[in-house]
């Protein structure tokens, strides 16, 4: 079977930037993104291979993020 892992990647950034899934400090709650990709099927189409493909999504995003939040705190804080 063949995946769309563009739309892959739509569907778990959407999933993870989710104000339903993100807890009080404001951090992502993985367990509510990985329900959400299970309940669109996407475990489904990618079989044996998700776990391992939506732990690296989990990795990449959150390097991001830190990136991102640094050069605001770069911005706003040293004027960089």
């Amino acid at each position: 079977m063949s995946v769309n892992f563009k739309k892959f990647e739509r569907a778990f950034n959407k999933s993870a930037k989710s104000e339903e899934n993100l807890l009080s400090d404001r951090t992502v709650n993985w367990n509510f993104v990985d329900a959400d990709m299970w309940l669109d099927g996407w475990a489904d189409a990618i079989g044996e291979d998700f776990y391992d493909i939506f732990n690296k999504m989990v990795e990449n995003f959150m390097l991001n993020d830190a990136g991102e939040k640094l050069e605001v705190l770069k911005k706003e804080y040293l004027g960089q």
